[in-house]
């Protein structure tokens, strides 16, 4: 991905106004040489949006956890290690503006992990909490807390059958598409993210494969 209009695609919200989205793309390294606003403000403010946000999502889903149970979900969820995978797999460090000898490439979990705060705090900016939320169902929640493990699910299934289990996935359309072969057989999906796709895939194939069966 190699534009703000294939980020939009990615996330699945389209900016009023994309100053706010180059902002969230921008990093403090990029600003000390040039005339231009970086991220660090906005992924405060992501950061705030994204706690609210999963710790509402995880009070009602589970309304007799406690409050320390809440609280542990929600901080593995929203951990660095994958908001850093989704950063990667959406592609936003494509277009991350960095200064003169800065190598992204070498950047720290944490580092990473920054930008997809940023980049949900001009969402929030933008469009409010509704469009976070909606950026959050798209790329986020999918792949870090599917209904199901359904990866896990057919991994099990095809053990059991002796079936081999292979994916195959590949960029589309603003997003990814999976392929899934279990045996002789092949099942495809869809999602924002690699990961997601792929759970996607697996989903189909449980579906078809395991559950009618």
């Amino acid at each position: 991905m190699n534009s703000l209009c294939d980020i939009q695609k990615a996330i699945g919200y389209e900016f009023k106004d994309a100053r706010l989205l180059e902002s969230a793309l921008t990093h403090s390294s990029y600003v000390n040489e040039h005339a231009a606003t970086g991220n660090e403000r906005i992924e405060f403010l992501g950061d705030c949006v994204l706690n609210f946000i999963v710790g509402e999502r995880l009070f009602s889903d589970d309304r007799t956890a406690s409050e320390g149970k809440l609280s542990s979900r929600r901080a593995a969820l929203v951990s660095r290690a994958p908001l850093a995978r989704i950063v990667d797999e959406l592609g936003l460090l494509n277009v991350l503006k960095v200064g003169a000898g800065v190598n992204k490439s070498a950047f720290s979990v944490k580092a990473r992990s920054d930008i997809f705060e940023a980049v949900l705090g001009a969402v929030y900016l933008d469009g409010g909490l509704d469009a976070c939320r909606g950026v959050l169902d798209s790329v986020f929640f999918g792949a870090v807390m599917p209904e199901r493990d359904y990866k896990s699910e057919l991994q099990e299934y095809a053990a059991k059958h002796n079936l081999s289990v292979t994916y195959e996935t590949r960029q589309a359309d603003g997003g990814f598409e999976s392929d899934v072969r279990v045996g002789d057989s092949m099942y495809s999906g869809r999602g924002s993210t690699k990961h997601g796709s792929q759970i996607s895939a697996a989903k189909a194939a449980v579906s078809a494969f395991v559950e009618k069966r």
